[in-house]
C-alpha cells in the first residue's frame, strides 16, 4: 500500500520519515512540499488531498499545521488511505499527549516505534490505541505548558490544556496515572446571511469526543437530553425546547440498547481519544445565531475614500462570552491604506495589503454586548464597482461552555468492569466554533 510515510512541519522540515518498500525515489518530502507551496502560491489554497507526480501518488492530511503524507506507486483507494493517515495522526496525539511539532521532535523514537507496529511493508496491521499499548516499549516525553495543575482534588475546573497528556504505556506509569476522563461536546456552525438579514444557509456539525485515561477497564454511560429527537418527520409535533438532530452516527462500539427510551449511550472506555457520536442539524437556526454583523459602506468625506461601519453583536446568554473573535473585512483592490477610530480594550486591528483584508480582533465579547468598528479606506481610484468589492464580512470565534443546538450531557457515569459505579475525575466541556460564518454586505 504505502511505500513511504512522512510528517512535515508547516515550514517543510521533515520530522518523521519511514521508507517501507524502497521502490520510491529519494527526496519525496522535498518534491511534495515544493508542489504544495507552488499550488498554494498560485491558487491561494492547499491542493487536493490526493495528487500525482511522475507516476508517484501523494496522499496527505493536515493536522495542526503538520502534514501527514503517504506515498505509493499503487492505485490505492484515496478514502482508505486518508483514513489510515488520520488514524496515524490520532495515535501520535494519544501517545504524545498533544499533536504539534515539539511533541513529535521530543518523541520521535516513540513515533517510529508506532509506525513499525501500525504498518508492515506498507500494509496496515493495527491502529487501535488500546491494542498497541502492549507492543510499545518507549515512554512518551510530555510537553510542559504554562498552565499548572495543583490540588486538583478540590478544583472544579481545569485549564484547556489539562487533557493534553500522553496515555500510560507501562505498568509503572499506569499506577501513577490519574484516573480521569475528559469529554468535549463540540459544535461547528456554518452560516450565510444575506444583506437584508435573511439567513440563506445555516447548519451545525457536532461531535461528542471522549479522551480517556481510565486504563481501558471501564465502561462509560452518557445521558443526553430526554427530549432528543433524531430525524425529521413532517407529521410529528415536537415539544418546546426539544433538540432535533437531522442525522447522527455513533462509534462502532457504542451500546445503544437504552438510547431509544432513555437517551443513554454506553461505551467501553479505551485509552485515547475518539468520537462517541457525530451529528448534524440543518434546521432554521436564525434564532440561535451567536453573532450578528451589521455593516454599511458609504462615501468618505474626502474624494477617493470610503467610510465603513461594522457593528458586531453577541447574542448568547449574558453568562457566556465569545473569545478569540476575528472579523475578516475585504477591501477594494485599489486600496492604498486603511485606518480606524480608536478601539476599546482587548481589541486590535491590522491591514494585510497582500490579500487586501482588514482584520478586527476582539479578545472577549460578553453575551448581550456589542462593539463597533469605524474604518476609513483611502483609494487610488473609484468606480461604480468599488463598493461592490466589499461584498461580505466573515467571522472566526470560539464560545466556551455554550452549545447553540441546546444538546446537553445530563450525566456522565463510569462503571469499572465487574463493579458498581466508581468516581474518577470527570471533566466535561462545551465549545461552539465557527466553521464558515459569513454576512453579506
Amino acid at each position: 500500500m504505502f511505500s513511504q510515510v512522512f510528517v512535515l512541519s508547516g515550514r517543510g522540515d521533515t520530522l518523521v520519515f519511514r521508507d517501507y518498500r524502497g521502490d520510491t525515489e529519494k527526496g519525496t518530502p522535498d518534491i511534495f512540499f515544493k508542489y504544495l507551496k507552488q499550488w498554494k502560491d498560485e491558487k491561494g489554497a492547499y491542493p487536493p488531498p490526493a495528487m500525482s507526480h511522475d507516476k508517484t501518488h501523494f496522499l496527505y492530511i493536515r493536522r495542526n499545521n503538520l502534514f501527514f503524507v503517504g506515498v505509493t506507486k499503487f492505485n490505492v483507494a484515496p478514502v482508505y488511505a486518508l483514513e489510515l493517515l488520520g488514524r496515524i495522526s490520532q495515535l501520535c496525539k494519544d501517545y504524545c499527549g498533544v499533536l504539534n511539532e515539539e511533541s513529535l521532535r521530543l518523541n520521535f523514537i516513540l513515533i517510529y516505534e508506532l509506525l513499525d507496529e501500525v504498518l508492515d511493508f506498507g500494509y496496515p496491521q493495527q491502529t487501535n490505541t488500546e491494542m498497541l499499548k502492549s507492543y510499545i516499549c518507549n515512554q512518551p516525553v510530555g510537553i510542559i505548558t504554562g498552565d499548572t495543575i495543583s490540588n486538583s482534588t478540590t478544583r472544579r475546573t481545569l485549564p484547556s490544556t489539562a487533557a493534553n497528556k500522553p496515555i500510560a504505556v507501562s505498568l509503572d506509569s499506569m499506577r501513577v496515572q490519574k484516573y480521569e476522563i475528559f469529554v468535549d461536546l463540540l459544535e461547528r456552525q456554518t452560516v450565510l446571511v444575506a444583506a437584508n438579514g435573511h439567513v440563506l444557509r445555516s447548519h451545525i456539525d457536532g461531535s461528542l469526543v471522549m479522551r480517556s485515561f481510565l486504563g481501558g477497564n471501564a465502561e462509560v454511560h452518557f445521558g443526553l437530553n430526554t427530549d432528543l429527537v433524531i430525524g425529521k418527520d413532517e407529521g410529528m409535533v415536537h415539544g418546546i425546547g426539544s433538540v432535533v438532530l437531522d442525522d447522527c452516527s455513533f462509534h462502532e462500539k457504542a451500546n445503544l440498547t437504552e438510547f431509544d427510551k432513555d437517551k443513554v449511550i454506553s461505551i467501553a472506555a479505551e485509552d485515547g481519544e475518539f468520537s462517541v457520536m457525530k451529528y448534524r442539524i440543518a434546521n432554521d437556526l436564525s434564532s440561535t445565531l451567536p453573532f450578528r454583523v451589521f455593516a454599511t459602506v458609504e462615501d468618505g468625506q474626502i474624494s477617493k475614500s470610503l467610510r465603513m461601519s461594522v457593528r458586531l453583536k453577541c447574542d448568547v446568554p449574558t453568562k457566556s462570552s465569545g473569545t478569540n473573535i476575528i472579523v475578516h473585512i475585504p477591501v477594494p483592490k485599489s486600496t492604498i491604506s486603511v485606518s480606524s477610530e480608536p478601539l476599546g480594550p482587548g481589541q486590535m486591528a491590522e491591514y494585510h495589503e497582500s490579500d487586501k483584508t482588514y482584520f478586527w480582533k476582539i479578545k472577549k465579547l460578553e453575551g448581550g454586548r456589542e462593539e463597533q468598528l469605524i474604518m476609513k479606506i483611502n483609494l487610488s481610484e473609484v468606480n461604480r464597482a468599488t463598493k461592490k468589492e466589499i461584498n461580505s464580512v466573515s467571522l472566526e470565534f470560539e464560545i466556551p461552555m455554550y452549545i447553540s443546538s441546546g444538546l446537553q450531557i445530563r450525566f456522565l457515569r463510569v462503571f469499572e468492569k465487574g463493579k458498581s459505579a466508581v468516581s474518577p475525575y470527570r471533566w466535561v466541556r462545551y465549545i461552539t466554533h465557527s466553521d464558515s460564518y459569513v454576512f453579506r454586505v
